[in-house]
């Protein structure tokens, strides 16, 4: 077909285009045709916009990354660096089950040593008022803090091997702890004032109560559990009192021991805490009855009680032989001393302290 073909093919065409839009015909070849017309003339926006939109997808991505980067920044540096314990950094912990130390390949919980140490010091600032910034608040707090982190390396040692043995705390446990909390000066109290009771001493949830009961609870069972020389001791001790009930007479015999220690308490209430000894002496029926041995509330180790007086007005006198567990503070010296405890974090207080100091009393909360 030669060119002036062509021009006069193409002129036809477009008349035909012309002649059918006048006169408003529709065909299956025009409209084809018109659809092609559009999508020809749409490539021109459609490439744009597709670069736009991939644009937009690669920066939100870049943005993303970059703020995830500089939120672990931030909260490893506020947690591991500055070593915060605020309201903020201790639901962080809880959120993303970070990690403040390492026992022997047992996890220790960042957020069970936060609620430890905050306990602490919310039952010190209630007793002393709020901490300032002079140096000795500041001594008092790094000693709260080691004290928290090795309570919190021993509960976790404990819980493991008690899971080891085939054995947990349960609900029905926890709930029979906290039953007993709620009689306080001989009077129950209701479940919102005991929530405000555990709120005002120790600055604690109910869950995070439970959570601090559990932990005890689980050491308490793992002593019961593996300390088999104290359950011993205690068979013998037992067996001695069977022939001579003299308390005294036997504190003596094991003077030597730093596992046994004797005790004489006069003049208190039934209620009187003091690891379970004093309601125990209240069960006995009379002056000179000596019990069987129990584990303590606190779960630090035996008690054997004798009554040694009684009134009417539920005051009452004892002596009582302490039979002490020995066998976590030895597994987690030995562990310390083999380089099996590795901590996320520097504590200026000495450890070796720590350990000494008592753990926050969860037997009973107070008024």
């Amino acid at each position: 077909m030669s060119v002036s073909d062509k021009i006069k093919a193409h002129k036809e065409k477009r008349s035909e285009k012309k002649a059918l839009k006048k006169s408003g015909a529709i065909t299956q070849k025009n409209i084809e045709e018109s659809r092609d017309e559009i999508l020809a003339k749409g490539k021109k926006f459609k490439y744009p916009f597709q670069y736009a939109k991939h644009r937009l997808i690669f920066n939100t991505i870049i943005i993303g990354v970059v703020a995830i980067g500089v939120f672990v920044l931030v909260g490893w540096y506020q947690l591991f660096r500055a070593q915060s314990t605020s309201e903020v950094i201790y639901r962080f912990t809880k959120a993303f089950g970070v990690t403040v130390a390492e026992v022997d390949s047992v996890k220790v919980r960042f957020s069970d040593y936060l609620m430890l140490y905050r306990s602490s010091v919310a039952s010190m600032e209630r007793q002393q008022g709020t901490f300032d910034s002079s140096e000795e608040s500041k001594l008092q707090k790094e000693y709260f803090k080691r004290q928290a982190l090795s309570a919190a390396e021993d509960y976790s040692y404990a819980m493991s091997k008690l899971e080891e043995a085939g054995k947990s705390v349960t609900d029905a446990e926890i709930d029979e702890v906290i039953e007993g909390h709620k009689v306080i000066d001989g009077e129950k109290r209701s479940n919102e004032a005991f929530e405000g009771i555990v709120r005002e001493n120790f600055g604690l949830s109910m869950k995070e109560y439970r959570r601090l009961i559990m932990l005890s609870l689980a050491k308490k069972k793992a002593n019961v559990e593996f300390d088999k020389d104290a359950k011993a001791l205690a068979d013998e001790i037992e067996a001695a009192l069977a022939v001579d009930s003299n308390f005294e007479t036997l504190a003596q015999k094991y003077a030597d021991n730093d596992a046994v220690s004797y005790e004489l308490v006069e003049g208190v209430e039934e209620t009187n805490l003091d690891s379970g000894r004093a309601s125990m002496a209240a069960s006995l029926e009379n002056i000179g009855d000596v019990s069987k041995y129990f584990v303590s509330k606190n779960g630090d180790g035996y008690y054997f009680v004798k009554l040694t007086a009684k009134s009417d007005e539920r005051v009452l006198s004892y002596a009582s032989i302490w039979v002490r567990f020995k066998w976590l503070d030895e597994e987690m010296s030995k562990l310390r001393r083999d380089g099996k405890v590795h901590e996320n974090i520097e504590l200026k207080a000495d450890n070796a302290e720590a350990e000494k100091a008592k753990e926050p009393d969860t037997e009973k909360a107070d008024n």
